[in-house]
């Protein structure tokens, strides 16, 4: 294992904790009045922070409203959060032994509790941290999205408040980045006594993720058109009006050149969040 690199600051919890709060605040819509109350006064340094940076405004109402500069970084993060999803959440857990992911199963488990079970057997390594580290890309972004992926991050649940700014969440995220395999502890000596490099092991397990994202989209999209198809099936007798939120589609030939190159990293992972 790799000794215990990661740490995370006070400033990088901030821009964390705005990524999420401004995330719900366009889009759930949430809001928080100027006079903070109860849990939410935890929230008060973090709100500071986001009207300093302009992504904040205060409105008629006394409210905490996003302005254009906080939308603006919600899409870009958006953009970043939907490549991971696709991209690299796959590498949560492998089995390195029988070079198997766990998400060649993903749409074997109708119950997510019955999913969340078998992610959580031994035999899986997390390699978001080693992928991450040989794509030049910051570990404790990949994994902080993970945790939202999961819904480490409720805000439903009473503190929750609290937990963004100063809990124990930060000291999980950065001991999954601790304790996660390294790209230098995917090296090995094969059976000739020949040294192989965690580089060109990564080479060969992000060419079997890419080849499984790849499956993975394609049966998302066969099982959507099913399910089109019994929709109109059953209401072919009636006029519908169907209004559907249509984002850009990529041709499968620029996703299988992405996903077949393990040096490709999306032009969205460049872009600056923070501006």
């Amino acid at each position: 294992m790799a000794e215990e690199k990661y740490s995370i600051s006070q400033e990088r919890i901030k821009e964390f904790g705005t990524l999420f709060l401004l995330e719900r605040m366009v889009n759930t819509p949430r809001s928080f009045s100027v006079l903070l109350e109860g849990d939410d006064s935890h929230l008060e340094d973090l709100l500071t922070f986001m009207v300093a940076r302009d992504y904040l405004d205060i409105n008629d109402k006394n409210r905490y409203v996003p302005t254009k500069k906080g939308r603006e970084v919600v899409v870009r993060f958006k953009k970043r959060y939907q490549d991971f999803l696709k991209n690299f959440d796959c590498y949560c857990a492998v089995d390195l032994g029988e070079g198997e992911f766990a998400f060649e199963q993903f749409w074997e488990f109708e119950d997510e509790d019955e999913w969340c079970e078998y992610l959580e057997e031994e035999r899986w390594e997390d390699l978001r941290v080693a992928v991450a580290q040989f794509k030049k890309l910051d570990p404790l972004e990949i994994v902080f999205m993970g945790f939202l992926n999961e819904d480490r991050f409720e805000d439903k649940k009473d503190g929750w408040q609290f937990d963004l700014v100063l809990g124990t969440l930060w000291d999980d995220l950065t001991e999954v980045c601790n304790c996660a395999l390294a790209l230098e502890d995917l090296a090995y000596e094969d059976d000739e006594g020949n040294q192989v490099s965690g580089e060109d092991v990564m080479k060969d397990i992000l060419k079997q993720g890419g080849e499984l994202n790849i499956r993975l989209r394609k049966q998302e999209e066969e099982m959507m058109e099913d399910e089109d198809d019994e929709d109109e099936d059953e209401d072919s007798e009636e006029e519908r009006v169907v209004e559907r939120v249509v984002t850009e589609e990529v041709p499968y030939d620029v996703y299988e050149s992405y996903y077949y190159d393990p040096f490709y990293i999306s032009p969205v992972w460049a872009v600056v969040i923070f501006l």
